[in-house]
């Protein structure tokens, strides 16, 4: 019986770790993604922000309608990218039993104002972006999924 009880505590106590190095690996993931967004939105780097997405991702926007394919999907960032300067903050991620990884982000709006100094304000919306990542053949982690909420944020 304490052989059994100690055996349990044991497996108990070394699973806690394991979960929650899963979680901090899923939260890289998710980070270095988002940073990769960033990145390509600053630039208007338009091929960049699709080399982002899976071969066949979807991506629902705002109004509901269903981007699918690289055109389809080139057309909601066009208008997006020209409306502003944006970048994604990562809100929460969360590490689905099937590999993905949830990432929910919200968008912000970046200006900068001009001054003796210059300062950058972020303007939060109120919608979330909510990607399902997948790791694709070659190790990167590309957005199979994507839903823009338009609703209330976090």
């Amino acid at each position: 019986m304490k052989r059994s009880l100690g055996l349990m505590l044991c497996l108990v106590t070394t699973a806690v770790p394991i979960e929650s190095q899963a979680t901090d690996s899923a939260r890289q993931i998710a980070e270095s993604n988002v940073a990769q967004w960033n990145a390509a939105f600053a630039k208007g780097n338009m091929d960049g922000i699709l080399a982002l997405y899976a071969d066949n991702a979807l991506l629902v926007q705002p109004n509901g309608s269903v981007a699918k394919g690289a055109g389809e999907i080139r057309e909601f960032w066009q208008s997006l990218i020209g409306q502003g300067a944006y970048a994604m903050d990562i809100v929460d991620v969360r590490s689905e039993q099937d590999g993905s990884i949830i990432a929910t982000a919200r968008l912000s709006d970046i200006k900068t104002l001009r001054s003796e100094q210059p300062q950058t304000i972020k303007y939060h919306y109120g919608g979330v972006l909510y990607s399902v990542l997948r790791r694709q053949p070659d190790g990167s982690w590309k957005a199979q999924v994507q839903r823009w909420s338009a609703g209330r944020g976090i």
